[in-house]
């Protein structure tokens, strides 16, 4: 043992020793290096830049159009090194900053399973703040606010998917002044003023839970954007969505029972089969809407007007007074007409359908 405690120290000895001589080496080498550049560039170099014209002076013209030269040709390295140091600095920086930005981030998805209603709160807004400053880091963050509103939100797992062309299944209506949980809540908000950026991938809110849901566009300093999102068989009863911007939004089979729409943006959005009897729709644009199978029985502040750009069809179902309305019957006959053509694209719509005059 003894003897192999000598034998590590002299190797621990050794490689300090040798570590030092490589580092007067690698001096020596740089001092050489950077000597034989001056030399180069204070004699042959400056006299190859000068070229005849330097050649053929002589005495103290000589030297003086030499050390002009030389002089600029000195600031050129000079600046040289000075900008080759600014790009090693701005690339420390921004290394910095990623590291930053990966440390909250870490940070703050560990706040999100926390049980401290304050502490995942805290995760929400931090994971704002990151989505604000890190264009690259949108779409992760995004993906981690929807799976955290789901996995809070959702029904019991196991049972199996519902085709949408089935329809929601309609459950009789929370009390009023019912709301989500308070972090759901701050959760969609941040979801609601989200950058407006590219996004690949759309939100997936599939199945959640959200009765009483408020994003209404006077709460928000601009218009909120629940934009090209999943949200087939959502429960969104009674949710207030005044104003909020829902185009290219998925709502196949979402229960809208008694939701507030009244000035929302709805076109297009995917609406089929969803369930909208009794809700708020009063200037609720629906431009190019899909209601195929849609419940809008009782809808207040409907009007044929409206649904004369929407894409409706027989199992659309409507209030009598509407159903009846010769400006609905014009349009669900243009409607059908275009269903049942080869030409049909998805997400597609006729043009609206002008006012019959008799």
């Amino acid at each position: 043992m003894r003897a192999l405690r000598v034998a590590y120290q002299r190797s621990r000895r050794y490689l300090r020793e040798t570590r030092f001589l490589r580092y007067i080496l690698a001096v020596l080498a740089s001092t050489c290096v950077l000597l034989a550049l001056l030399f180069a560039v204070l004699g042959p170099f400056a006299e190859l830049i000068g070229g005849t014209a330097v050649g053929q002076l002589s005495g103290k013209d000589r030297a003086d159009a030499l050390n002009s030269i030389r002089q600029v040709v000195l600031a050129g390295f000079a600046g040289s090194a000075a900008l080759v140091g600014l790009g090693f600095t701005i690339r420390t920086f921004f290394l910095s900053r990623r590291g930053q930005v990966t440390e909250r981030y870490t940070k703050a998805i560990a706040l999100l399973a926390s049980e401290k209603l304050e502490e995942r709160l805290g995760g929400l807004y931090a994971l704002e703040h990151v989505m604000a400053d890190s264009p690259q880091d949108h779409a992760a963050v995004l993906a981690i606010i929807c799976a955290f509103v789901r996995a809070r939100t959702s029904p019991a797992t196991g049972r199996p998917r519902r085709s949408p062309r089935l329809g929601p299944i309609k459950r009789p209506p929370p009390p009023h002044g019912t709301q989500p949980l308070f972090d759901i809540d701050a959760a969609m908000t941040v979801l609601a003023r989200r950058p407006i950026r590219p996004e690949p991938n759309r939100p997936d809110l599939r199945d959640v839970v959200l009765h009483g849901l408020s994003i209404r566009t006077y709460d928000f300093s601009e218009t909120p954007r629940l934009t090209r999102m999943f949200l087939t068989w959502a429960d969104l009863q009674r949710a207030d969505l005044r104003g909020a911007d829902l185009r290219g939004t998925i709502l196949n089979s979402a229960s809208l029972h008694l939701a507030i729409l009244d000035g929302a943006d709805l076109g297009p959005a995917s609406l089929h089969g969803a369930d909208l009897r009794g809700a708020r729709l009063s200037r609720t644009n629906l431009a190019g809407a899909m209601l195929e199978g849609a419940d809008l029985r009782g809808a207040i502040g409907l009007t044929a007007e409206q649904l004369s750009p929407a894409l409706i069809d027989a199992s659309t179902q409507l209030s009598p007074d509407l159903a009846n309305d010769p400006w609905v019957v014009a349009r669900l006959r243009d409607c059908e007409k275009y269903l049942a053509s080869p030409a049909r694209k998805p997400w597609g719509c006729p043009t609206a359908t002008q006012r019959p005059t008799s």
